[in-house]
């Protein structure tokens, strides 16, 4: 398989063995997201300058045409579409377009065209075209197996059904010397200094590439979709790759991301990062964004932007969602330094006198409408479900049941630990007190007075009410408590997640334990905790 370094200034000869030109680049077809996709071959017969017209050469000679190359199963290769060529002429030298059909054979000798004639119309790219040493030499694109960024230094190209495709790219110091001192000394270099650096290319396979762009190289390099490519990478490894790149090449990649995955991946990085991100971004990508991400970490990402323009973090906010919005503008009233400033408003309330089945069925419709796009979806993880009594609560019907003496009492507090699905009368546990005559929210607002793990809402039988499975809060804090403070209660009673509630009991948000590592850990290590229970 050729290196394009192996094949560029190479000569270019007609038939009968006369030296026309010689080989400046290869035109790739990559396709374009603004145009119809056409073939390998009808884009190379519509590029501005051909060697011939479509049946004859310029002296009237038949040409004869290169049959159509076999259809590939993927387009992720791209074929050559024809050659740039610096042809002598009277007045000087120009560079000229040859289609692929006009060639007879490419190799490291050089190239043989099938017919004498060449149009001398100066070569311009089209749109899906892509020069291959002009448009991608030296570029970084991101290399998604091995979760990093690399440069460009050589490609390798293949012949398959008579079409060269480019098949990888060579990052490797012996493509960087080949380019510097040639094919044949590039050889002699590495044996003098005892190293076989032309030897062994360092090749990634071109699907395993996306593009590295920014604003003023987008249109070189916007290849194909390299979304599908970058959706393997988990988010902390993108975030790593990002942090090697300037704001504006980091915010460039995101943008080929969708929304989840790219607020998932600026919740790796730090807080400065992120507002970087974020001012590089388009404004309304931007909110899309945030829309996406936790509260907190929205909050963390626009007041780094507030530090540097208060306009900008204005603008943002402006442009989110109402009610995202308001839950940011909430949580930005907080100091930073205090729980409010570090809680999340993403966790699952539910009144107390919902029963565990209607718990249940919310939960799967609530999920089924997130899925279709027609709700919000629940939080990635429940540590835990938190119980709360409403200030005015719904009607209730009563059901008539039989009690027995077994009846256990609600927990209302100490002896909660004994309210267990595995200790409670089985008796007592095939009907509620009351049905509700409405429906309720998942995030119920409310004074809280409990919660349920989900090991005890799916053990416990459907018709049990919160109140009668819920065990009692141990520990809460306050939104302006210091962070350290409650970090330190996390830590020291090994809790998953810590409710912040008002004055008057009012369930605020959560503190989750690894927004607590975050506050106790230096800083190098900020945002390398695995996001496992928001």
């Amino acid at each position: 398989m050729p290196m394009l370094t192996e094949l560029r200034h190479k000569p270019i000869r007609v038939p009968g063995g006369e030296e026309v030109a010689t080989l400046q680049d290869l035109v790739v077809y990559v396709g374009d997201s603004n145009s119809e996709k056409a073939s390998p071959n009808q884009a190379g017969e519509g590029s501005v300058a051909n060697t011939g017209n479509s049946g004859n050469t310029g002296n009237g000679g038949n040409v004869a045409t290169m049959a159509a190359p076999a259809p590939i199963a993927t387009d992720v290769y791209p074929p050559v579409v024809g050659l740039v060529a610096r042809l002598k002429t009277p007045r000087g030298t120009r560079q000229v377009f040859i289609p692929w059909e006009k060639v007879e054979s490419l190799d490291t000798v050089g190239v043989q065209l099938r017919s004498p004639g060449v149009n001398l119309r100066a070569f311009e790219r089209r749109p899906g075209e892509l020069l291959l040493h002009d448009g991608l030499f030296d570029r970084q694109v991101v290399d998604v197996e091995g979760r990093r960024i690399v440069r460009i230094n050589d490609l390798d190209l293949a012949l398959a059904d008579g079409v060269y495709r480019l098949v990888a790219v060579d990052v490797g110091p012996g493509a960087l010397l080949r380019r510097l001192v040639g094919p044949r000394l590039s050889g002699r270099v590495s044996s003098l200094v005892g190293r076989e650096v032309g030897a062994r290319p360092q090749l990634i396979d071109w699907a395993q590439v996306a593009p590295v762009t920014d604003a003023s190289n987008s249109g070189a390099l916007r290849l194909r979709a390299p979304r599908e490519r970058l959706a393997l990478m988990e988010p902390a490894d993108l975030a790593r790759v990002v942090e090697q790149l300037t704001p504006q090449e980091g915010a460039a990649l995101l943008g080929e991301l969708d929304e989840a995955q790219a607020a998932d991946t600026l919740e790796e990085l730090e807080d400065e990062q992120q507002g970087q991100l974020l001012r590089a971004m388009d404004p309304e990508r931007a909110a899309d964004v945030l829309e996406e991400m936790e509260p907190d970490e929205a909050t963390d990402a626009l007041q780094s932007v507030q530090s540097v323009s208060s306009e900008a973090a204005a603008d943002l906010l402006g442009r989110m969602n109402r009610e995202d919005a308001e839950e940011v503008q909430e949580l930005l009233g907080y100091p930073d330094d205090s729980a409010g400033g570090i809680m999340t408003t993403e966790y699952v309330s539910v009144p107390s006198w919902a029963t565990v089945g209607a718990v249940i069925a919310t939960m799967r419709a609530q999920t089924q409408a997130a899925a279709a796009d027609l709700d919000d979806p629940l939080p990635n993880e429940l540590p835990e479900i938190y119980v709360v009594e409403e200030d005015t609560p719904p009607a209730r019907v009563a059901a008539p049941i039989k009690r027995t003496s077994a009846t256990r009492p609600r927990a209302n507090g100490a002896g909660g630990a004994a309210n267990t699905p595995a200790r409670r009368d089985a008796k007592d546990t095939h009907a509620a007190d009351f049905t509700p005559t409405q429906p309720f929210s998942l995030w119920t607002e409310g004074r809280l007075v409990g919660v349920v793990t989900l090991r005890d809402l799916l053990l416990a039988y459907p018709a049990q009410t919160l109140e009668q499975i819920m065990r009692p809060v141990e520990s809460m804090a306050h939104p302006l408590d210091n962070e350290r403070d409650v970090a330190r209660l996390i830590a020291d009673e090994d809790l998953v997640a810590l409710p912040i509630v008002d004055d008057a009991g009012k369930m605020l948000g959560i503190v989750t334990v690894d927004d607590a590592m975050d506050v106790i850990l230096p800083t190098a290590w900020k945002k390398r905790i695995p996001r496992r229970f928001h």
